[in-house]
């Protein structure tokens, strides 16, 4: 069966094909190492101790119970040792003459930590130097039947960088630059130093006779509601001149394509493809399913099937919109021919020890932010690519990501053989990602440019130096990486550095911002209002907060049980971190009483000034089409900007950001005594609700309502109601009510808690809150009351046991509020066990 395509066409695919693996289902043979027998010691010690592939040498350490846990108390300052000394694995493995008959056998490593020298059977075969990459050996004449050893030696990336520095002609700041490994793991302002090493990803013994699938790119030539014109182009590698059969079929149609090609010695390419009637389109969380499309492919050779791959994808148009306007230059995301505000945050990897999260660590990382309403997540370049599972989840949960290289807040180098280096990394992991319809842009590094620009750091060189500097950072992020990202991964957009413009100057022209003004500034929360901070698309803002006492208890001792403490200050990595929140809870709170109570004033601080930050983007539509706060998750326990803890604990600010995330959000403001009550709509359909406005006193006595139904436009912020403050309180003071702003159509639409005054200035008395527990299927349902309003009630347990659906909640008299807590244990005694504390309980 001949296929045709236009000579454009397969020019621009086949620049996009090159040496990368795919998820493979193959028939061709594999055999896993990483199972083997491992053992490892210090270079230079015969004490040898068994060791996990994939893993790490703290880790494999920690299990032979050499080293106590590096997360607990202040154990990281005296574990430094392990980072800066030299580390060999070793294993041994059969081969038998079954494998060894097969033309071609290649040795493949998924993932060193970081400067590797391989030998096989006491043969030099590899000196591998980047964390980022997949190393392949082709190993068959080497191996031999029976007993083969393998020794990977580790040199410590400390020895390497100071090396490189000294012998660098223009020395560069940051040791991390010179080394191709997660920036993260020298230490940031929210995780610790453990330099690792060892094989963190798995290791094999790939083989294979004639020829095998190295990678299919999935191409979409047209997109309409009627159809989509699909391409799958193939890279076939040959160890000779051959024809193959090609089968691809379509898992969710049913249909078939096949073709046979006569395959030359070396790599090949070869196409299939698809029209696929009335396609079903991938969407975003909250806007659509993001359905799937699985392509299962065999290659065949005289009929006997020898190579197989799945590879699945979305179909979607998806484009970064700039276009100028009144202000600039647009920045937002275009998905399906409709301009979408993105609501999520920034993501760092989860552990310091990439072997320890797992699949289901994975997936309850991927749901808190599916299940706080957000559409994007933006993996930071200080950490790494992430593994497939990350992206896969993405796709199946409608993430959007926004994807950077792997460089932070430095200046590299720019030898050849650095750029070399950095080329095939970045080859390897576009090809590997570009099938996710999660992929929505490609960035090249995260702050190295608004830091050259604004921080200074052309001072610290002399003129010819600073230029030398400056060529070596176009070269790389101004050349080399859009040019891959543009052979490669044509369809995406690529922007070279985030942010494009610094906090502290006119951040609402164009671009990205990274805004600090709140936090690193010490600029009030208010600042986050002000339309000279909000940007095109806010990449990063933040503040920190501590994690609650059932995940401190797992660190420390009672005896640690002070902010000032050394193990609270060494889980506490922001040179000022305490001293800045202690500033901002006496701007909005009451100081805390306790140590607890300081723990649990942090989050809602946290929660009260991020909110108002997302509050302020979200009304500001079409301006501001973007809020990624910094961040998520944790790698570590600690002090951070994070609205989960390292111990899956939600935050306050995790609460709030699922609410003020929803597809509809209520939003009231005041300005200049004016009140003006924001409705913003993600929806892509007019929506009929009544606004409905209640002012409560603190005894629950309804003082004011009003009502006013409205036709919310779609994918829009307007206000729908305003009023003079005084004359909405008639006089009253602004200490004692609450304003609760509700949208209600054919059911509850969103909700909104308004106050007059900071928290601080509250008039809150104390009163009961009690609840009452029903046992349902997943827990139980509790329904809590209170005789007087009560504000920010924390639910917790002492060993942080369960999830508690609603948290850090308002109490209004008369208005109960549920709240399911998820556990499968039986508790008699549950009354017992959940402790209830609210803002008035904090001094």
């Amino acid at each position: 069966m001949k296929r045709q395509v236009t000579k454009f066409l397969l020019i621009l695919l086949i620049a996009g094909l090159g040496l990368s693996s795919c998820r493979q289902v193959p028939s061709r043979k594999v055999m896993g190492l990483s199972d083997k027998a491992w053992y490892f010691h210090e270079k230079g010690s015969d004490k040898m101790l068994p060791a996990k592939v994939p893993g790490s040498v703290h880790m494999d350490l920690l299990a032979n119970g050499e080293i106590p846990d590096p997360y607990y108390r202040d154990n990281e300052d005296r574990l430094q040792w392990i980072g800066e000394r030299d580390w060999v694995y070793q294993t041994k493995f059969t081969v038998k003459q079954e494998l060894l008959k097969m033309d071609n056998l290649e040795l493949v490593f998924k993932g060193l930590d970081t400067y590797a020298d391989v030998y096989l059977n006491e043969k030099e075969v590899l000196n591998a130097d980047n964390f980022f990459r997949v190393w392949r050996v082709a190993a068959k004449s080497l191996l031999r039947e029976g007993k083969n050893t393998l020794e990977v030696r580790f040199t410590s990336p400390v020895k390497m960088d100071k090396q490189k520095q000294e012998q660098d002609l223009v020395p560069l700041e940051y040791l991390y630059a010179y080394t191709r490994k997660p920036a993260y793991h020298f230490g940031w302002d929210w995780g610790p130093v453990y330099i690792t090493q060892g094989i963190w990803q798995p290791v094999e013994l790939a083989a294979w006779d004639d020829a095998r699938l190295r990678n299919v790119r999935i191409y979409q030539n047209n997109l309409s509601d009627e159809k989509a014109d699909l391409t799958l182009l193939y890279e076939v590698e040959a160890d000779k001149d051959v024809e193959v059969e090609l089968t691809a079929t379509c898992v969710n149609t049913g249909q078939t394509d096949k073709n046979v090609f006569q395959l030359k010695k070396g790599m090949n390419t070869a196409g299939l493809f698809f029209t696929i009637e009335n396609p079903k389109r991938w969407w975003t969380n909250g806007l659509g399913e993001p359905y799937l499309y699985t392509f299962k492919t065999e290659m065949k050779i005289n009929g006997k099937v020898v190579d197989a791959l799945s590879e699945r994808t979305g179909l979607r148009t998806i484009k970064v919109v700039q276009e100028p306007d009144s202000l600039g230059k647009s920045f937002y995301v275009e998905l399906n021919g409709v301009p979408v505000f993105m609501k999520g945050a920034n993501y760092i990897p989860q552990d310091v020890f990439l072997n320890r999260p797992t699949e289901e660590t994975y997936k309850a990382t991927i749901k808190n932010a599916v299940e706080a309403n957000m559409n994007m997540l933006r993996v930071w370049g200080g950490g790494f690519y992430e593994k497939d599972i990350f992206y896969d989840l993405c796709d199946e949960n409608g993430l959007l990501v926004w994807q950077d290289f792997m460089f932070a807040c430095a200046m590299y180098p720019g030898d050849d053989d650095f750029l070399n280096n950095v080329k095939e990394e970045a080859v390897q992991n576009v090809k590997r990602l570009r099938n996710h319809p999660c992929i929505a842009l490609w960035c090249g590094n995260n702050e190295n440019y608004i830091g050259w620009l604004n921080w200074g750091w052309p001072k610290q060189y002399s003129k010819p130096d600073s230029a030398k500097v400056w060529r070596d950072y176009v070269k790389l992020f101004e050349e080399m990486l859009p040019e891959v990202v543009n052979k490669y991964d044509p369809d995406r957009f690529y922007w070279p550095s985030s942010p494009s413009t610094n906090w502290g100057q006119p951040v609402n022209t164009e671009g990205d911002v990274h805004y600090w003004g709140v936090w690193h500034g010490q600029e009030p929360f208010e600042a986050f209002q002000e339309t000279e901070n909000i940007g095109r698309f806010m990449s990063e803002y933040g503040f920190q907060s501590v994690p609650e006492m059932s995940s401190v208890k797992k660190f420390t001792l009672p005896e640690d049980w002070d902010i000032h403490s050394k193990v609270m200050l060494t889980h506490q990595k922001h040179r000022i971190g305490y001293p800045v929140i202690d500033k901002y809870i006496n701007w909005y709170y009451r100081f805390p009483k306790d140590f607890e109570a300081y723990l649990y004033v942090s989050q809602v601080l946290q929660s009260y000034g991020v909110g108002m930050a997302i509050e302020a983007h979200r009304r500001s539509i079409p301006l501001c089409m973007g809020t990624l706060y910094w961040q998520l998750n944790d790698c570590y326990p600690v002090a951070s900007w994070s609205g989960v803890d390292y111990y899956d604990k939600w935050k306050a600010l995790q609460y709030r950001v699922r609410t003020v995330y929803k597809e509809i959000l209520v939003s009231p403001v005041v300005e200049e005594d004016e009140l003006q009550v924001y409705v913003v709509s993600d929806a892509l359909e007019p929506v009929s609700a009544t606004l409905s406005l209640e002012l409560y006193d603190f005894t629950g006595e309804l003082l004011k309502k009003k009502d006013k139904k409205i036709e919310i436009s779609p994918n829009t912020s307007q206000v729908y109601y305003t009023a003079d403050k005084n004359e909405f309180l008639d006089g009253r003071a602004g200490n004692k009510v609450i304003l609760s702003a509700k949208l209600i159509g054919e059911e509850p639409l969103a909700e909104n808690h308004f106050f007059f005054v900071y928290p601080k200035d509250l008039k809150l008395e104390k009163g009961e809150i009690d609840f009452s527990a029903e046992r349902v299927k997943n827990g139980y349902e509790l329904t809590f009351n209170s005789d007087v309003f009560a504000k920010e009630v924390f639910l917790s347990t002492d060993d942080g046991r369960g999830f508690f659906t609603n948290n850090f909640f308002d109490l209004i008299p008369g208005q109960p509020v549920t709240a399911v807590f998820i556990t499968d244990e039986e508790m008699a005694d549950i009354k017992e066990i959940i402790k209830v504390y609210s803002l008035v309980d904090s001094y």
